[in-house]
């Protein structure tokens, strides 16, 4: 037997994956991770087998005014990424055709569920879902990613949440609909493909620190804990040493956002570091060369987090769930500024946790908002409870965790 592990998203969806992957193939067995085309190096660095779905993350974030006005509402978000979805589920159902065996094990994020559901029908294979954040239903605020739109009144938040994760698994009905009738198999409804999903293992890959384990959580859910990347062998460069050695500097990226960032958002960084006089380490954006770019800021180009976050004063991040769990395990003080989906619950639970300030939606970002951010992170109010945190994260082995349960369950022979 083998395992596929279904990653369609940006890094942060696929890099969990890999980790696990990665683990997976150093046990012995057969792990491929099916992705866009350009995770193959990230893929191949944890050792496991990769599937290339043609595509682009480039295209999930276009950055129109229409796309950017619909961004900002959880509907909008959902539309957007629907129709992304939609472009690549030809691509998505072939790559995927091609490699799972009738005897393999499926994992699968929320947007490909209702393709592992079909093919454990036309095929008889296992399946189980994996999520990085608090999805599954429950009525514990502190533990759903849409909190903020619960009421107090039972029968509105239960039927709220469920909506949410049926929301969830229709943001990848495009995909449903094309292995569906690839295979032969009937065409189904949202609610009936969410029955028969749920039917199955639901595994909570976030840590509990970030998402409280919810009593009331469904049956098959089961919590096992950030996916945790092993340390990396990568060196610093010289120039980003010494601007590191010179003082503690903050951290300032937007995860994968910032592959498509422009010069508004790097002349906001600089702006900041300017008013604040806090110095910036920040992910060059396209057309800029890592190095200095002013006194106060440092464009770096890629660095695993984990050889970089610890040596921050601070972060700011956009509150993507690999993020938010590579800036808490740090141990170093951090606030979010969330575009959306789950990024907002995130960047509320830092400030629950009192690892950093209260978030700003980047929407409202600016660059005297994004200053006074860096002068809290850098007052020192946050340090003791940011490195309680961080020894809390770094204690955890949801890796091992993961392989365990899926073991227990029988997913794994």
């Amino acid at each position: 037997m083998g395992v596929v592990l279904l990653a369609l998203g940006s890094r942060g969806d696929v890099q969990p994956m890999a980790v696990l992957a990665g683990a997976l193939h150093r046990r012995g067995i057969d792990a491929r991770v099916v992705a866009l085309a350009e995770y193959a190096d990230l893929v191949a660095d944890h050792g496991a087998g990769f599937v290339p779905v043609p595509g682009r993350l480039a295209d999930a974030l276009t950055r129109t005014p229409a796309a950017e006005w619909l961004a900002r509402t959880p509907a909008g978000q959902a539309r957007l990424l629907q129709q992304w979805v939609a472009r690549l589920a030809e691509g998505l159902t072939s790559a995927t055709l091609a490699t799972v065996r009738r005897d393999d094990l499926v994992l699968t994020g929320v947007l490909t569920r209702g393709l592992a559901q079909a093919l454990t029908e036309a095929h008889g294979v296992r399946m189980a879902t994996v999520v990085f954040t608090a999805q599954p239903p429950t009525l514990q605020r502190e533990s759903h990613f849409f909190h903020r739109w619960f009421t107090g009144w039972t029968p509105y938040d239960r039927a709220g949440v469920r909506l949410s994760w049926l929301l969830s698994t229709n943001v990848g009905q495009a995909v449903t609909r094309t292995v569906r009738r690839r295979l032969g198999l009937p065409g189904r409804d949202v609610l009936r493909e969410t029955r028969a999903a749920d039917a199955h293992p639901t595994l909570v890959a976030a840590s509990p620190v970030l998402v409280p384990p919810a009593p009331d959580w469904p049956g098959g859910v089961h919590q096992t804990g950030w996916l945790a990347p092993g340390p990396s062998a990568t060196e610093l460069d010289a120039d980003l040493t010494a601007f590191l050695d010179a003082g503690r500097p903050v951290f300032v990226g937007y995860g994968s956002f910032s592959d498509f960032a422009g010069e508004r958002d790097l002349g906001l960084v600089v702006a900041a570091a300017e008013a604040s006089g806090v110095r910036v380490v920040t992910p060059a954006i396209p057309g800029v060369s890592a190095g200095s770019i002013s006194p106060q800021v440092f464009a770096t180009g890629p660095v695993p987090h984990d050889r970089l976050l610890n040596r921050m004063a601070g972060v700011v991040h956009h509150g993507g769930a690999g993020t938010t769990h590579a800036g808490l395990a740090s141990g170093r003080p951090s606030v979010a500024v969330p575009f959306g989906v789950d990024q907002p619950y995130h960047a509320w639970r830092l400030h629950r946790l009192g690892v950093g300030p209260a978030p700003v939606p980047i929407h409202r970002l600016t660059a005297a908002r994004l200053a006074r951010l860096l002068d809290a992170l850098t007052f020192g109010a946050y340090d003791a409870r940011a490195a309680e945190v961080g020894g809390r994260l770094r204690a955890e082995d949801g890796v091992t965790a993961t392989v365990t349960l899926l073991q227990r369950r029988g997913l794994l022979h």
